[in-house]
């Protein structure tokens, strides 16, 4: 066995991003920058395609908003009855302080969908909200050795 073939892809990855289907992009964009505090970091339109996309970051985080003509909206039910639709569920952000985070959000009137709750076996606190198209962000704080 080789080299290249022992290692694993993880060794070579910098970052994880997710991509957001979105009615509205320029809606998102400014709602993404405005709660959460990331910033633009690149654009492209593709009218050709129907389809325009933006790629936001800050801190070494990046999210990727996608609009698509055409595209339809699909709601999840709230955690944890949210996993009855195969895919994508919800994007999750790691954070070092829950309360905190939960704090800023309700002084930018983003409620909470559900918790803070504390999955103990996990090593975890979670909580849900929605953005403005009601896609699902988890904010998770480890709070065990894990």
């Amino acid at each position: 066995m080789t080299t290249v073939q022992a290692s694993r892809v993880t060794q070579h990855v910098t970052g994880v991003s997710s991509c957001l289907v979105v009615a509205d992009i320029d809606r998102a964009v400014d709602w993404y920058r405005r709660v959460l505090g990331l910033e633009l970091v690149s654009r492209l339109d593709m009218p050709e395609r129907g389809e325009r996309v933006a790629f936001l970051g800050a801190d070494g985080l990046r999210l990727e908003l996608a609009e698509r003509a055409g595209s339809a909206g699909l709601r999840r039910a709230d955690p944890p009855e949210h996993g009855y639709v195969q895919g994508p569920s919800h994007v999750a952000f790691y954070v070092d302080d829950l309360t905190a985070v939960l704090a800023l959000l309700e002084l930018r009137a983003v409620p909470v969908t559900v918790g803070p709750v504390e999955v103990a076996p996990l090593g975890i606190s979670v909580a849900f909200v929605r953005d403005l198209e009601d896609n699902l962000l988890e904010f998770v704080q480890v709070t065990g050795g894990r």
